[in-house]
């Protein structure tokens, strides 16, 4: 008992050591140097998206676990992602990062490759659906993919500078978050096991997506947007509402704490 309890210590003190140490290393920025606020953020990325830091709650978002993600298409098809994988954060780039403390606004660029992959459902029985295909209906289950090249999303927020302790820290909200996103390259999409009626048509079907992707996106996109962003600004709310600003702004930000 002695022993474990000894093994437990030492896992203890390794644990929130290597967090100490990574903090540590993060490269400091003045308040408005916005070029080094960049770099700052682009380097979290490459750094923790796959492991996350677990001991100050920061969570992975490379590979993100997408279950049971349902989407419905103007009420007419709909698709289920049961159990999926979106990869790509970790390499996103960022083109910009700026956190006013004057204003106590931050506003956010990525440009990234995602795909997604996994096992699918879809269904539609819509009259409309099945008059366009001479009465049949739309039915899969099995697994798709899809590659979203060049995805530009930007957000902007809202944040404060609080004070626990000795420390200060940057806790923004996702309530008031505004966004914007666009695809500057294309989707293309694969998928198996997709059926019209009682017939095998995946080939067909996939040609006619890719062929009409940005129709698509425009009908769906905001609901996977909203999904990914969810991650993307926890993971970002995470690393600065639990990681010192001392770690990685150079000023002293002690005007700015909230009243």
């Amino acid at each position: 008992m002695v022993g474990f309890k000894i093994l437990f210590t030492l896992c203890a003190f390794a644990i929130c050591f290597c967090a100490s140490a990574y903090v540590d290393t993060l490269q400091k920025c003045g308040k408005s140097d916005a070029v080094c606020q960049k770099k700052l953020l682009q380097s979290v990325l490459k750094s923790i998206s796959k492991t996350g830091i677990p001991e100050l709650d920061i969570p992975q978002i490379d590979p993100i676990q997408l279950k049971g993600f349902n989407v419905a298409i103007l009420d007419l098809v709909n698709i289920t992602l049961v159990d999926g994988v979106a990869k790509g954060v970790k390499d996103c780039t960022v083109n910009k990062f700026e956190a006013n403390f004057d204003d106590l606004h931050a506003s956010i660029e990525l440009v990234c490759d995602i795909t997604i992959k996994g096992h699918y459902s879809v269904y539609s029985g819509s009259p409309l659906i099945k008059n366009f295909l001479g009465g049949d209906n739309i039915h899969g289950d099995g697994n798709g993919k899809a590659k979203i090249e060049k995805f530009k999303v930007a957000f902007d927020f809202d944040f404060t500078v609080e004070k626990r302790g000795d420390d200060l820290f940057i806790k923004s909200s996702i309530e008031k978050m505004k966004y914007t996103y666009d695809v500057l390259g294309k989707m293309v999409f694969a998928a198996d096991n997709l059926y019209v009626g009682n017939k095998e048509q995946s080939a067909s079907i996939v040609k006619l997506m890719n062929e009409n992707w940005r129709i698509l996106m425009d009908m769906v996109g905001k609901q996977f947007v909203e999904k990914a962003m969810n991650f993307v600004f926890n993971f970002t709310q995470k690393f600065f509402s639990n990681v010192p600003t001392k770690n990685y702004i150079l000023d002293d930000l002690e005007n700015y704490v909230s009243s």
